[in-house]
């Protein structure tokens, strides 16, 4: 059971990794503004996802087999009492790397997000410069909104000393 449970975490140590792969490639899409080769990589990862999701459930489900068997230990602490060094380094170092991974996604997501919040902000002032309405004057008018007359009122060089 253990072997199976290092090949699993090995298996969503390579998701990640190539979900990180991903989330790179996403930033430079992002930055150059190419939206067709955008809607490639999302459903490329949309897969990857969906790998993830199996092997995370095998991961669960052997867990979860490992508490009915120790229900008094946490999975770390299980893990420490192991007798055979070389697998408890092995788990331990597995699930260091995840940690790691998982940190490293996070953070190239929320700059992702960002991006992708900024190019919406961004198509969105322009469709609003496009449709506005063209009854700007570019002329100085009056707060009031009545337009004033040059003998009416006086402009500040015209006063007499």
């Amino acid at each position: 059971m253990l072997t199976t449970l290092s090949a699993t975490l090995e298996e969503l140590i390579g998701i990640q990794k190539q979900l990180l792969d991903f989330a790179e490639q996403k930033r430079v899409v992002l930055i150059e503004r190419k939206v067709d080769e955008l809607n490639g990589l999302v459903k490329e990862e949309a897969k990857l996802v969906k790998q993830l999701n199996q092997a995370e459930n095998e991961r669960e489900q052997l867990a979860a087999e490992l508490r009915q068997e120790h229900p008094d230990l946490t999975f770390s602490e299980f893990v420490a009492q192991l007798p055979d060094e070389i697998m408890k380094k092995r788990l331990q170092t597995q699930i260091g790397t995840l940690q790691e991974l998982l940190g490293e996604l996070q953070a190239k997501n929320k700059i992702n997000e960002r991006l992708l919040i900024d190019s919406m902000s961004f198509v969105q002032h322009m469709i609003d410069q496009v449709t506005k309405t063209k009854q700007q004057n570019f002329n100085y008018q009056s707060p009031m909104g009545q337009p004033t007359s040059q003998t009416g009122n006086r402009g500040f060089f015209d006063t007499k000393a």
